[in-house]
């Protein structure tokens, strides 16, 4: 791994650089000796640029979850985690028999609203669900007033609202899209390699996970199906968002300067010295944070990643990285 060069004081002006340059040093220091600098990271108006929205980040901006003033009777939900049943209330319609052993993937109907007296004298809003047989009150945790458009059907702990599904399924199924990571899963849950920017079509949508709700079939161009999980909002939190899992179009015809060669690995998800800025988002993604600054002649700047990888880049080529 190169370590960061020392800057000689050959005079007031070189003295003036060093200072000017001495943030950027640290950061080089920290991450060339295993150390992480603390200092708060700024983002260049170059990577800026890089970072801005894409058409497919608002590409789900249409589904959403409705706030609870505007259910209608009988709003389908599906159980993703059978522990939902220990939040829910035991008084009053709760039965203690009731059958809650099994409870993920089972249909809960909304079938209203009741209230509850707490130990302070306020009022929580519960909800009431069914699956025809029994009926389960879960508690919101807000009041009357809080919970009209306090509550969310996208944010109820361990269920997921099948409209949202429905609607995802509908704007979905039969498109082709250009798969932008090289992680896919098979048909029984289990990580395989896959390569990105190759286009596939979406089979269908179907609920998924507590975590990632929405579960896709889809195919590549050979009829290999395979699945992504994905969320459903399009927030830079989601790790899975529709952004972060396909492009609407062939990325490849955006970039006609990058090598064939750059390009395939780009699409198994690997970087090499020499690369540029581009090259090295397009393969690894976003960083979380980026800083910029100067030696004698070049632009140095740095990219650090979640999981910990750098990569330092002088006059906007690769000259560096660490993981």
């Amino acid at each position: 791994m190169k370590k960061a060069k020392s800057i000689p004081k050959k005079s007031s002006g070189r003295a003036a650089l060093f200072f000017a340059s001495l943030p950027l040093m640290l950061m080089l220091a920290g991450c060339f000796t295993g150390i992480e600098s603390t200092q708060k990271i700024n983002i260049t108006r170059e990577d800026r640029k890089l970072l801005t929205l894409t058409e497919e980040d608002t590409f789900l901006n249409k589904i959403h979850g409705q706030p609870l003033a505007e259910w209608n009777t009988g709003k389908q939900f599906i159980v993703s985690d059978g522990r939902i049943s220990l939040l829910f209330d035991r008084s009053g319609g709760y039965h203690e028999h009731s059958d809650t052993s099994g409870m993920t993937g089972r249909h809960l109907a909304f079938k209203g609203i009741s209230h509850r007296r707490l130990p302070d004298a306020s009022e929580e809003t519960v909800l009431l669900l069914s699956d025809e047989k029994n009926e389960f009150r879960l508690p919101t945790g807000k009041s009357p007033l809080e919970s009209r458009y306090g509550v969310q059907s996208s944010d109820i702990p361990m269920l997921i609202d099948l409209d949202m599904v429905k609607d995802a399924d509908r704007l979905l199924t039969g498109r082709k899209l250009w798969i932008r990571t090289a992680l896919w899963y098979d048909i029984d849950g289990n990580r395989m390699a896959g390569r990105k920017f190759i286009p596939v079509t979406v089979e269908r949508v179907e609920p998924g996970t507590m975590v990632f709700p929405l579960r896709l079939t889809l195919s590549d161009e050979s009829g290999l199906i395979f699945i992504q999980y994905m969320n459903i909002g399009n927030g830079s939190n989601e790790s899975r968002s529709f952004a972060k899992l396909f492009r609407l179009s062939d990325p490849r015809t955006s970039y006609p300067a990058i090598s064939d060669e750059n390009w395939a690995l780009i699409q198994k998800g690997k970087i090499r010295l020499g690369m540029t800025k581009e090259e090295c988002r397009l393969s690894l993604g976003n960083p979380t944070s980026t800083d910029s600054g100067h030696d004698y002649s070049s632009t140095i700047d740095i990219w650090k990643y979640e999981d910990g990888t750098f990569l330092r880049f002088q006059d906007g080529l690769l000259i560096d990285l660490m993981k």
